[in-house]
């Protein structure tokens, strides 16, 4: 087959970015014809991976965004590929994957007064791509998402289809990187009796670091927390810590290009997002062999198990966060805990899922062949 995987931005790093190219590797591997439509990009997983770069003249992140959209409908109509796949932002495609939740419940969840132009824009493409007619089949990563869909655009049952995310084993993985991990914990000064915590991510308020401080601050242990990640506002989460009295115990570590190094280094990895549409890292620290707090509004929650993770009701429920904390902390050194983690992180391998993918692909050609006949 040919096939299109359209994109706006390939690049290294991203839970979007890191499926383009997981996907367009392994379909590479098995001898498709794939073409990443981009607008920029990095060096591609697979040698024999094409570009295809559109830049159309914009001004502003909102107009780029459509006439990025526009470009790829112009782009498609001239080229002969066999099949298109979407993975959000444009509405020319055969095959679309929302794998962040859809604009409409994002903006539903904001009050209108902080809707932006960009936002605005985003939600008209998002319902030109869910239009009736525009597709062949819908796939999201989560069961929450896949009800997002059926509610905001009513998409038939029959197509759409929930495909988790995806873990690569051989990269989180705690063995692999124990030498680095023990030279990370010595230049951190942690001491091996007290527990370690670990919040990990890009948007400190959305998943939750706020309430993790506040439940943090209620343990009656001794314990460390690590908070790794990029947020504009970081400087007003280090003061609440010092606030709370737990700066001291608190390392606020920024933006790190190791990610599994701190998994593997953490007792018990901290997520209890307000709005998480999957959480690739919840299966990054099980991989890891860490067990990991959430809460119902991530979607990681559907492949997880209460021997590997605790999922509490609401982030603002501290007293169930705090308890979580400790019971984990209790739990620190269980090698049985870790096997069973990495075992649960196995049934999500990168190359479990992206089978499942490429069978979702061939079967909506075939689909998309009975179609034209």
């Amino acid at each position: 087959m040919k096939i299109a995987l359209v994109h706006m931005r390939h690049a290294a790093s991203g839970g979007t970015e890191r499926f383009l190219n997981e996907l367009s590797r392994y379909l590479a591997e098995r001898g498709e014809d794939v073409t990443i439509i981009c607008r920029s990009h990095v060096a591609p997983p697979h040698p024999a991976i094409r570009f295809v770069r559109l830049r159309p003249f914009s001004i502003g992140k909102a107009q780029r965004m459509w006439r990025f959209a526009q470009a790829v409908e112009r782009h498609i109509e001239s080229a002969d590929y066999d099949l298109v796949y979407g993975l959000g932002k444009t509405w020319t495609h055969d095959l679309l994957r929302i794998g962040g939740g859809t604009v409409h419940h994002h903006l539903a969840s904001k009050p209108r007064r902080q809707w932006r132009w960009k936002d605005k824009v985003a939600a008209r493409i998002e319902a030109r791509a869910m239009a009736r007619g525009a597709y062949y089949h819908v796939v999201s990563n989560s069961r929450q998402s896949d009800g997002e869909i059926a509610e905001a655009y009513q998409v038939p049952a029959g197509q759409r289809s929930v495909i988790h995310n995806f873990v690569d084993t051989q990269y989180f993985d705690r063995e692999r990187v124990s030498e680095t991990t023990h030279g990370l914990s010595r230049e951190l000064s942690l001491e091996d009796a007290r527990p370690v915590f670990l919040f990990l991510g890009t948007g400190y308020q959305r998943k939750g670091l706020k309430p993790t401080l506040e439940a943090f601050s209620r343990l009656d242990i001794e314990a460390t927390l690590l908070v790794v990640g990029r947020d504009s506002r970081q400087a007003e989460f280090e003061e609440l810590a010092q606030r709370l009295g737990i700066a001291d115990k608190c390392c606020f570590l920024g933006e790190q290009s190791s990610p599994e190094q701190y998994f593997s280094l953490a007792d018990c990895y901290v997520l209890p997002a307000y709005y998480e549409p999957f959480g690739f890292t919840v299966l990054e620290a099980l991989s890891c062999g860490t067990p990991v707090i959430t809460t119902e509004h991530c979607g990681a929650k559907e492949v997880i198990t209460p021997e590997v993770a605790t999922v509490i009701g609401h982030a603002d429920n501290l007293e169930e966060l705090t308890r979580a904390m400790t019971y984990w902390a209790g739990r620190k050194g269980d090698m049985t805990l870790r096997l069973h983690c990495r075992e649960l992180a196995l049934k999500l391998d990168v190359e479990k899922v992206m089978a499942k993918n490429y069978h979702c692909i061939q079967d909506v050609y075939q689909k998309k062949q009975a179609a034209r006949c």
